[in-house]
């Protein structure tokens, strides 16, 4: 559990005063030989300079122990940390990643590895391993399984609730099985309308693939794409994203392998390929797929149905999406329940042409009136993203985002992956301050980049306290003039002054993509930059609710609400920057009840992980599909123990 706040910092303090202490001790008088008194032979340091540096030596340490300490106590937006279980280990147990690499490689096999999440937890497991093709993904499973270890699916670990990392509850050793090798992408036909992913495929290298070579946008497009998350992850959570004509990563073709009450592994094949019976041997063979590889009879739904629907159905007083949803196959959501090995997913045109408007409201009602009356005008009339974030967003970039956005601009997407990593692994080093110097960097040094954003953004981001930020698209002949009318008109609309935009091009349409997409990681920045403690939520409002939730701020002082928007499906994201005294666990649930009060849903897309208890409803499911408990125990609130027992086995005595 996280530790209370203490008294509020005083940064250097301690070692300010020692350095005068040190100043004024080291002005030795005469002694009575006129020497510096006590002079040693052999240095010509004298006593009182040792007595000094010792003692300046030891109240910097103190010093510096009792700030990092008090910043360790911050519950900055990361978790708590969690280590391995102290569970006994079999002799099956202990050969189990020996046994590993002999089927994966040597190389592939980290032993005792110890990884942090993106943002909650931390811990170490017996082994880390990556198979290469399905049928080790499948050899990995059923050897894990015999050993009667706890398997963690793992993707590009940018899982932000702790799902994706060991923690310390389990009765058992944990295995990761990382399927980031598992890249696989296998267009279907030469139009490439739909697409079979290996579990392991990043979104931004599909997305990338297919418009290069298709012209063809793929189904999901995240804030963190920049980080490259994986293909089966997304299925895994039922990821959402921008794009607000897709809907949630949902699909009824997959392959995935669950535990059974016996012990053995069961394959699930609803691919509905003709793949002879044998479909991990048919696909780990492949190297492009043919229409004629599909059976026709195969009619399962490869994406949401008529999602673009479902969000224009406003006076509905039910969310758009939720990640408790049981709709669909058990992979569907199953927080690491399964183990998924490929899934089909459908992908879509990109449009003729595409503008990006920057629009910036007085006040949040004609944000949402924006919303309704252009972005989702009709069917035939609908942008292709609708996003939203307030002023306490804007400002909150400008101080500690504008550094990511220059860095993704410096080394690209693809290369953004590996500088995160090295991040967390150094966060994870048990020295003073490691939990917080990268930040502490970010933040010092944020303000020394050039602001990325033209004058005009950067005046509505002083003037305006909403901004709705939308990609209109030329899917149907005139529809970006359609929309851009629709638009001027309902600037006209209002009072002179109450709405603007300013349509962007180019590099400055890049950079106010950017702009939001590092709200998240800038979130943590800004907490470890000013020494607070944070808090992020994501949740779904009703369609019909036009307004913030009341939060119980009473109880738990905020100091700055940061809220931004999956703004067309009524999905937010909100980071709370509360006063020091906050305990950040005591006030999530009293958090997420507020919101469920009111008809969210909490939470909407990042999944329950390792911070909330799923509803029953979720939790009996995920039960039924993994009975011994064998996939990731402990997700959703469920047991941490063998087949969800209230008690530790330690199975390996």
């Amino acid at each position: 559990m996280h530790s209370r706040l203490s008294a509020p910092l005083r940064r250097g303090a301690p070692l300010r005063r020692a350095q005068r202490r040190l100043a004024a001790t080291s002005a030795v008088g005469p002694g009575r030989d006129g020497s510096s008194e006590g002079k040693a032979a052999n240095g010509g340091y004298g006593l009182g300079s040792l007595l000094a540096v010792g003692t300046a030596g030891v109240l910097g340490g103190l010093a510096i122990g009792d700030t990092d300490g008090r910043y360790r106590r911050l519950q900055f937006p990361q978790g708590q940390l969690r280590a391995c279980c102290d569970s006994p280990v079999s002799d099956a147990q202990r050969a189990l990643p020996t046994e590993l690499a002999a089927v994966v490689g040597a190389a592939h096999v980290k032993k005792n590895h110890t990884q942090k999440g993106s943002r909650i937890g931390q811990g170490t497991s017996l082994a880390h391993v990556s198979p290469g093709t399905l049928a080790e993904a499948a050899k990995v499973l059923e050897m894990c399984t015999k050993a009667d270890v706890a398997i963690v699916p793992q993707g590009a670990n940018t899982s932000l609730t702790g799902g994706s990392v060991p923690r310390n509850e389990c009765d058992r050793p944990t295995v990761i099985v990382n399927l980031r090798r598992l890249s696989k992408i296998l267009p279907i036909g030469d139009d490439g309308k739909q697409v079979l992913c290996f579990s392991g495929a990043g979104i931004f290298d599909l997305k990338d693939k297919m418009e290069k070579e298709y012209e063809r946008d793929s189904h999901s497009v995240l804030g963190s794409i920049f980080l490259n998350p994986t293909v089966g992850a997304g299925v895994a959570y039922g990821s959402g994203g921008t794009q607000i004509r897709k809907g949630p990563v949902w699909t009824e073709r997959a392959l995935f392998l669950k535990v059974k009450d016996d012990g053995s592994v069961e394959l699930v094949n609803t691919l509905g390929l003709r793949d002879g019976g044998d479909p991990i041997g048919f696909l780990d063979a492949r190297a492009q797929l043919k229409p004629e590889d599909v059976d026709p009879k195969s009619t399962g739904s490869c994406s949401w149905p008529d999602y673009g629907g479902v969000v224009r159905a406003f006076n509905e007083n039910k969310v758009s999406r939720f990640n408790a949803d049981t709709t669909g196959l058990e992979c569907c959501r199953s927080e690491g329940k399964v183990l998924i090995l490929a899934t089909m997913h459908d992908t879509y045109p990109i449009p003729k042409k595409s503008q990006l408007v920057w629009v910036a409201c007085k006040d949040f009602a004609d944000a949402h009136a924006l919303k309704r009356e252009v972005a989702l005008k009709g069917a035939d009339c609908m942008s292709k993203t609708c996003e939203y974030m307030n002023s306490e967003v804007y400002n909150g970039v400008d101080r500690a985002g504008r550094i990511l956005v220059k860095m993704i601009e410096l080394v690209g997407m693809q290369r953004l992956e590996p500088l995160w990593n090295l991040k967390l692994s150094i966060e994870m080093i048990p020295l003073p301050f490691t939990n917080i110097i990268c930040d502490k960097f970010l933040y010092w040094f944020n303000n020394i980049i050039p602001h990325p954003l033209p004058q005009e953004l950067r005046d509505f981001g002083r003037d305006y306290g909403h901004h709705v930020l939308m990609e209109l698209g030329e899917y149907s002949d005139g529809e970006v003039d359609r929309l851009r009318g629709a638009l001027d008109k309902f600037v006209a609309g209002k009072p002179p002054g109450d709405v603007k935009y300013q349509v962007l091009e180019g590099k400055a349409a890049n950079r106010a993509n950017l702009w939001r997409f590092v709200v998240a990681p800038a979130f943590r920045t800004y907490c470890v930059g000013v020494g607070l403690p944070g808090l992020s939520i994501d949740y779904a409002m009703p369609k019909n609710f036009k307004e913030y939730p009341t939060l119980p701020e009473k109880e738990f002082p905020i100091k700055s609400r940061w809220v931004y928007s999956h703004f067309g499906c009524n999905v937010y994201h909100e980071d709370l920057v509360f006063a020091e005294e906050v305990d950040v666990d005591a006030a999530r649930y009293p958090m997420k009840h507020a919101i469920e009060d009111l008809g969210g849903k909490l939470p909407a897309e990042h999944g329950h992980g390792t911070e909330y208890k799923a509803p029953k409803e979720m939790q009996d499911r995920w039960k039924k599909t993994d009975p011994l408990n064998a996939m990731n125990p402990g997700v959703g609130g469920t047991s941490s123990y063998k087949k969800y027992s209230d008690q530790p086995c330690h199975c390996g005595q």
